[in-house]
């Protein structure tokens, strides 16, 4: 993934942890939609991250301009945009990023990663998807969000008895999907 919208989220910390350097650029014009096409023209050397705080403060237009970078990335370079309120952002910016979250409980935070379907399921490692749930299941438990709670209980259930992985993925998606 080479795009990422953090909400409540340190974005210089995660910068860090992607091991890129960072480039701050505000986007609240049209006009600066332009500038910063002309800017991720440029080849990086290394891994570059350009830091957009408050992408939810941007209007449609200057979204729309910014949509192109989302959709023709480049080498070396991701983007970090951080929001409060996604409601606020196109859904087309949104479908090309992936979502994270921290959550702070009991003065210890939790990143929570909102895969897109594609990613989701092309978690293949047991490991891996029994920790997704079970991060799935506490960042819910914090919002109060109760909904999914059945199908993600199922799922772990039958992971830990050694389920098919991929099935299993795609069975919470799809139950997800048809409740939510």
């Amino acid at each position: 993934m080479h795009a990422f919208i953090l909400i409540n989220a340190n974005p210089l910390e995660f910068a860090k942890k992607e091991n890129a350097k960072v480039l701050n650029f505000a986007l609240q014009k049209i006009e600066d939609g332009r500038d910063l096409k002309k800017l991720v023209k440029f080849s990086y050397s290394e891994k570059t991250a350009i830091l957009i705080e408050n992408i939810d403060n941007a209007t449609p237009e200057t979204l729309n301009a910014f949509l192109k970078n989302l959709e023709e990335p480049n080498k070396n370079l991701i983007y970090i945009l951080t929001a409060t309120n996604l409601n606020n952002v196109l859904p087309t910016i949104i479908s090309r990023c992936e979502i994270v979250r921290t959550i702070k409980t009991n003065g210890q935070k939790l990143i929570t990663n909102n895969k897109t379907s594609k990613d989701f399921l092309e978690i293949k490692d047991r490991d891996e998807a029994i920790k997704y749930i079970e991060n799935a299941i506490f960042f819910d438990k914090s919002q109060n969000n109760y909904k999914n709670m059945e199908n993600y209980l199922y799922t772990l259930k039958n992971l830990k008895a050694n389920g098919n992985v991929s099935l299993q993925m795609t069975n919470l998606l799809v139950t997800m999907g048809s409740h939510g």
